[in-house]
């Protein structure tokens, strides 16, 4: 009796070191993180203003005074996940000292960070057969990641253009100035600027 009693304690004591042995490891916090942050986003927008209130006009008018603002077909279009603002400030047509004008294009949305690649590549390649380009750089401070552009036209053309590109959370965009370096009296240090503290009123802007 005694023996057997035995028995049945060495085959239960095998059991608990069998389950032990079996169970699962602690779960690693960081993956029920990323769990309920597939895309690696750090901050969520969910407001985003009409396209013409991104910019403040006090900007607007240094970088093209008497600009005014034209909503894209875009801004107020409601699509499932997916914000669009695509508002342009136009030069006054015949104006003498243009043309200045100033696009943004912001998407927000869950996938929007994937877009800021796409967006910088575009902005160093697309003018490529005729226009030089004259700065290419990432920016600091500007939200989770930016880079700006700036190019000059070559002859017979005579535009240049600066363009920053500005990625944070699920929002990104673009900040672009198209100008007359002759006629428009902006330096290029002064476009770059311009753009840059324009795009600063668009991060600002969100919520």
């Amino acid at each position: 009796m005694l023996a057997a009693v035995g028995v049945v304690v060495a085959t239960t004591g095998g059991d608990d070191g069998d389950s032990a042995a079996k169970k699962p490891p602690a779960a690693d916090p960081s993956l029920a993180e990323a769990a309920d942050d597939p895309l690696g986003e750090g901050k969520t927008y969910t407001k985003v203003p009409e396209g013409c209130e991104l910019v403040k006009a006090a900007t607007v008018a240094r970088l093209a005074p008497g600009a005014e603002c034209e909503p894209s077909q875009f801004d107020n279009a409601t699509m499932p996940a997916m914000i669009t603002r695509m508002p342009r400030w136009k030069w006054p047509s015949g104006a003498a000292d243009g043309p200045q004008n100033l696009n943004v294009h912001l998407t927000v949305g869950p996938h929007a960070a994937g877009m800021f690649d796409m967006q910088k590549k575009s902005a160093e390649e697309a003018l490529k057969d005729v226009r030089d380009v004259t700065d290419s750089r990432p920016l600091d401070g500007l939200g989770e990641k930016a880079h700006v552009v700036h190019g000059v036209d070559r002859e017979p053309f005579d535009l240049a253009g600066a363009k920053v590109i500005v990625s944070d959370g699920n929002a990104t965009f673009t900040v672009e100035l198209g100008y007359h370096p002759q006629r428009s009296g902006l330096s290029e240090r002064q476009a770059v600027d311009g753009v840059v503290a324009a795009a600063r009123d668009v991060l600002a802007a969100l919520a």
